[in-house]
C-alpha cells in the first residue's frame, strides 16, 4: 500500500532523499486511520500514529496532506465485493414445499426447502447436511442434546419438513422443536449450506446475526458465540451481531477481534460510538440494566486480587487447555482486592454472615491467593487459612501461591523478550520479585510495581506452557483448575 504512495526510484516532490521509498518504508507498522469511500465521495485522510521509533517523519514534507490524501486512496474497501446476509431477531423454520430456487430468508423461510434439497438433489453433497451439519450442531448442543441423525421426509404430497433424531426422545418434527434449535439450525446453514449453493468461499460473506439470544440459555448461547467465533477466525468471514444480552458484550469485550459499538437513539436519531473503555462498556451494561446478580450466571468464578492476576491467569488456562477454555465463555475473573480478603468467606452462604459469602455469588468457585511468605518457615495468615478450610470443605479451589507472590512464577525468558533486556536468572520463589527486576532495568524503566497490568500485558504473549510448567507448583495448579473448569462446563 504505501509503495503505491512512495514510489521505489522516484525523487522530488517535497520528499526529502534520492528516493521515495526509503522515506515511505519508515511507516511500516504505523496505525493509520481513514474514512470509508462511499458512491458520493473518496476515502479521506483521519490521522496517522507515530512510527515505531517515535518519530514523526510527516513532519519533513512539505505537502503531507496530497501524500496522505493520496495514501487513504489506496486502501480498498473491505466490504468491496462481499454478500451480505442478514438473519432477523424474529424467525422460524416451518414445513415447506420443494422449490428449485434454493434461497433462504432472514426469517427462516427456505430452510427446510435447502435442507431437502441437499439430502435429496444428487447435484448437491448430501454429506454437508448428514455429516456436516449434524456434527456442528452437536457441537454447539454438546451436553444439552445429542443428535444422531438429521432427515427430510414428506408430510403430506405437497411438504417436507425437517426431522431430527434424538437418542432420547427419538425422531421430532423441527417444527415442532423449540425456538433455540431453529436459531443455531438457522445459523449453521447460512455458514455452511448458503456459500454452496452460491458457489461462493466462506470469507466471501459479511453475516449479520440479529438477537442470538432470543429464546437460548446462557451457557447455550455462549456455546454458539464461541463457535461463531472459531468459524470467524478460521474462516476469514465478517460477523455483526446485534445484542440486548450482556452475555454477548461480556464474551467479546476482552476480544482483540472484536469491536463493541453502543447505539444509542436520543429519540430523533441513532448515534453510534466505539467502546474502548471500561467506563464505555459500562455505559452499555447501565443501559440494559444489567446488575451484579447476573454473575449466578456464569458457570464458575475464578477470584483474583487484581487485574494483573487477571492477565497471568487467564494466559495460562489458554496455554493448559490449547485455547478451548476462555474467560466470558466458560468462567469469569472476579476481583476481590487483597485487604478484602478478610471480609470474603467460603462457607455456605447463612443469612446472618458478616462477610460476603463467594458461594453467594457463585457455587462454582476458585481463589487465587499471594502466600505474601518471605521464607519457607514463615506461617499463612489467619484469614488465607480461614479462606482456605472454607473453600476446600465446599468442594471449591483455593490456590496459595508457592512462591511470595503471582509475579514469582514469571519465567526469565518471558521478561528478557517482553522488556528487551536481558535477564539471566529466574526469580527466587520467596524473593521480592519488583526487587529483583529493578536489578534488570535501566532508572527510568523501573517502577513496575505501580504498574503491575502493564508488566503482564508485555510479558505474557511470550510464555509457553514448556517453560512454565516446572515453576514451583504452575503445573500442578494449572492441570486442577483446567479439570474444575472443564466440570463446570461439563466438558
Amino acid at each position: 500500500m504505501l509503495k503505491r504512495v512512495f514510489r521505489d526510484g522516484c525523487q522530488g516532490g517535497g520528499i526529502p532523499g534520492s528516493n521515495h521509498w526509503n522515506f515511505g518504508k519508515k511507516f511500516i507498522g504505523t496505525k493509520f486511520r481513514w474514512g470509508l469511500a462511499s458512491e458520493s465521495k473518496a476515502a479521506f485522510f483521519l490521522e496517522i500514529g507515530e512510527c515505531a521509533n517515535g518519530e514523526r517523519p510527516l513532519d519533513e514534507i512539505q505537502n503531507q496532506q496530497t501524500y496522505l490524501k493520496n495514501l487513504a486512496g489506496t486502501i480498498r474497501n473491505p466490504f468491496s465485493g462481499k454478500e451480505f446476509r442478514r438473519v432477523y431477531a424474529e424467525r422460524n423454520i416451518l414445513p415447506e414445499r420443494d422449490n428449485p430456487s434454493i434461497e433462504v430468508s432472514g426469517d427462516g423461510r427456505g430452510v427446510t426447502n435447502i435442507i431437502q434439497n441437499f439430502i435429496n438433489n444428487v447435484h448437491l453433497q448430501s454429506n454437508l447436511v448428514e455429516i456436516k451439519l449434524l456434527n456442528e450442531l452437536n457441537e454447539v448442543f454438546k451436553t444439552d442434546a445429542k443428535f444422531t441423525d438429521i432427515v427430510c421426509q414428506k408430510i403430506n404430497p405437497d411438504e417436507w419438513e425437517v426431522f431430527l433424531e434424538e437418542e432420547i426422545k427419538g425422531r421430532i418434527p423441527l417444527s415442532q422443536s423449540g425456538s433455540g434449535l431453529k436459531t443455531i439450525i438457522l445459523v449453521l446453514v447460512y455458514i455452511h449450506l448458503v456459500p454452496v449453493v452460491h458457489n461462493k468461499k466462506l470469507p466471501e460473506f459479511v453475516f449479520a446475526f440479529e438477537e442470538l439470544e432470543n429464546n437460548l440459555h446462557p451457557a447455550l448461547l455462549r456455546r454458539l458465540l464461541s463457535y461463531l467465533y472459531r468459524q470467524a477466525k478460521t474462516e476469514g468471514c465478517l460477523l455483526f451481531l446485534t445484542t440486548h444480552s450482556n452475555i454477548e458484550i461480556d464474551f467479546f469485550n476482552k476480544n482483540e477481534d472484536a469491536q463493541l459499538i453502543h447505539v444509542i437513539h436520543d429519540g430523533k436519531q441513532a448515534n453510534c460510538r466505539t467502546v474502548q473503555t471500561y467506563i464505555d462498556n459500562k455505559g452499555i451494561l447501565d443501559d440494559l440494566d444489567v446488575r451484579a446478580s447476573d454473575l449466578l450466571q456464569s458457570n464458575g468464578i475464578i477470584w483474583v486480587e487484581g487485574p494483573s492476576d487477571r492477565i497471568y491467569l487467564n494466559r495460562w488456562i489458554d496455554l493448559w487447555s490449547e485455547g478451548k477454555l476462555k474467560e466470558g465463555n466458560n468462567y469469569n475473573c472476579v476481583f476481590y482486592g487483597g485487604r478484602l480478603l478478610a471480609h470474603i468467606s467460603g462457607t455456605e452462604p447463612q443469612l446472618d454472615d458478616e462477610g460476603i459469602s463467594i458461594l453467594n455469588v457463585n457455587k462454582n468457585a476458585i481463589l487465587v491467593m499471594d502466600s505474601d511468605k518471605k521464607n519457607y518457615d514463615a506461617p499463612l495468615n489467619s484469614t488465607k487459612q480461614r479462606v482456605i478450610d472454607e473453600i476446600s470443605k465446599n468442594d471449591g479451589i483455593a490456590w496459595v501461591t508457592m512462591g511470595k507472590e503471582i509475579e514469582n512464577y514469571i519465567p526469565s525468558n518471558a521478561l528478557t523478550l517482553g522488556l528487551n533486556i536481558q535477564v539471566l536468572n529466574q526469580v527466587g520463589q520467596y524473593d521480592n520479585f519488583f526487587e529483583y527486576l529493578d536489578e534488570y532495568l535501566a532508572d527510568g524503566e523501573r517502577g513496575y510495581e505501580k504498574r503491575k497490568p502493564l508488566l503482564a500485558e508485555k510479558v505474557c504473549p511470550h510464555m509457553k506452557q514448556e517453560t512454565l510448567a516446572d515453576i514451583l507448583d504452575l503445573g500442578e495448579r494449572l492441570e486442577e483448575i483446567c479439570k474444575a473448569i472443564r466440570q463446570w462446563n461439563s466438558i
